[in-house]
């Protein structure tokens, strides 16, 4: 298997004391000027997006004072949305572009293992389909992850490509997505993911590691590292 796929690193300086809720809504919203720049009307279609991003490194429980220096990352396998990124320093009333840099990735490499490195969102507090209370059983979570691998990877048909997983946290993790206006609290997990070895399965972990796992992956959720 072999994948490959750009990732950027956006270093800005804090122009004012914010909390950790306004760095990463403000670093999501320059990160959204650089993309509308490839297409005003991207995030407004009803398609999943060809990239991820991480939240803000780095991550402060109190607040971000004037001077400090933060980053973010994106990844993405889309030429044309990462062209976007060079050699345009971007700023808004929090914060101002001043590195970026850019990675191009090669993973040649079967993958055993995806973990979270921001938790993952499946559903809403509002959604009765969603049935992690009872957290021994896995069941419902596996067939959201293979129809979101499946999504991910533009595959026709669902494939199982788990082994096993591990929820990390005890209780589902509330979040609010820095773009929602109605304020809805989405419902969120850490996970570790073995992951099968067949040429399927590694397609679509690779998609995942570039395009996020689970739902509002733009927004800093779902963004995974893995294991070889």
């Amino acid at each position: 298997m072999d994948s490959s796929y750009m990732e950027i690193t956006l270093k800005f300086i804090v122009l004012k004391k914010c909390s950790k809720d306004e760095i990463l809504k403000n670093a999501v919203n320059i990160v959204d000027k650089y993309i509308c720049k490839y297409s005003k009307e991207y995030h407004e279609k009803q398609t999943l997006k060809d990239y991820c991003v991480s939240r803000v490194e780095p991550a402060l429980s109190e607040i971000y004072k004037r001077g400090d220096v933060v980053s973010i990352k994106i990844r993405s396998d889309k030429k044309e949305i990462i062209e976007q990124f060079k050699n345009d320093y971007i700023e808004n009333d929090c914060l101002k572009t001043i590195l970026i840099d850019e990675k191009l990735i090669f993973n040649k490499n079967k993958i055993s293992e995806i973990y979270t490195l921001t938790p993952a969102i499946f559903s809403s507090d509002s959604d009765n389909k969603y049935i992690l209370s009872n957290r021994k059983n896995l069941d419902e979570l596996k067939k959201v992850l293979i129809k979101n691998g499946r999504a991910k990877s533009q595959l026709a048909e669902e494939h199982d490509f788990i082994e096993s997983i591990i929820i990390k946290n005890s209780y589902p993790i509330s979040i609010k997505i820095t773009r929602d206006v109605n304020g809805i609290v989405y419902l969120a997990d850490k996970l570790e993911i073995k992951v099968k070895s067949d040429e399927v399965s590694q397609r679509i972990v690779n998609a995942l590691i570039i395009k996020g796992l689970g739902r509002h992956c733009t927004c800093g959720n779902g963004f995974i590292n893995y294991k070889k």
